[in-house]
């Protein structure tokens, strides 16, 4: 296949070949479960935004652009609530406090990328996306197979959530309002991280994180979802791996 142009230094902006696509097949492959949930969501957002008199084209640019399905949905209640512009926009940043999370687990998984690799895929990362990323970056130990993966787990998933919100747009709330379809954020979240939990402060944060986002359900914005996180993390910290002595007692055995 013939290599893209060069770019301003001399070098192809992308060479792609078979393995960079076999990479990019295997990300997508990985990530392909969670899809319909996303697209689910994205059609929930799309209809929501034309309930409240906004065109479709504002629909797909807001998904196009934030690509945060939660502080999404926030913006548009708190603006059709008759919120300020500045306290929608506010609550939306609190929201997506989580990003930070997620940028810290990524850097390293990042740090060998060229910085134009690095701000692509930061752009194109979701919650999703991140949590599939980092879980399995270890198998990608060479970073320019590493990279083409992690465009696989992120570009096609944050096109299904935009082609999903354009569907929801068009077509209207065909998704009935009874449903509480909010239950997929955390469930999609569930789905990518219990195959990872391999010690025991990993499911004692899990489960901590699980308990807070149910206790606290009735929290606005799904910041429910945020403070389950930083729970769960904060507290599992402080429970002991047995995982190390227990093999150190194997060894002596």
């Amino acid at each position: 296949m013939t290599p893209a142009p060069p770019d301003r230094t001399g070098k192809p902006f992308l060479r792609i070949g078979r393995t960079q696509w076999r990479d990019f097949w295997k990300g997508t492959v990985a990530i392909a479960p969670l899809m319909p949930g996303s697209i689910v969501f994205g059609m929930a957002f799309g209809a929501l935004v034309t309930e409240v008199a906004g065109p479709v084209w504002l629909a797909a640019y807001a998904s196009g652009t934030v690509t945060a399905g939660a502080s999404q949905i926030a913006i548009v209640e708190a603006l059709s609530a008759g919120a300020p512009a500045l306290i929608a926009i506010a609550t939306a940043l609190v929201i997506n406090a989580r990003l930070a999370l997620y940028s810290a687990a990524l850097a390293p998984v990042f740090a060998a990328f060229p910085r134009r690799w690095q701000l692509g895929l930061a752009y194109l990362m979701t919650d999703q996306s991140a949590a599939v990323s980092v879980i399995e970056a270890p198998r990608w130990p060479d970073p320019v197979r590493r990279r083409w993966f992690i465009f696989g787990v992120s570009g096609p998933f944050a096109v299904v959530w935009l082609l999903g919100t354009i569907a929801g747009a068009v077509l209207g709330p065909v998704i009935p309002t009874e449903w509480q379809i909010g239950f997929i954020v955390p469930l999609m979240f569930i789905a990518v991280l219990v195959p990872a939990l391999r010690t025991l402060p990993a499911v004692a944060a899990m489960g901590i994180a699980i308990a807070v986002v149910l206790l606290l359900k009735d929290v606005p914005h799904g910041l429910n979802v945020l403070i389950g996180a930083l729970t769960g993390i904060a507290l599992g910290a402080f429970v002991p791996d047995r995982k190390p002595r227990l093999e150190a007692e194997e060894a002596t055995q």
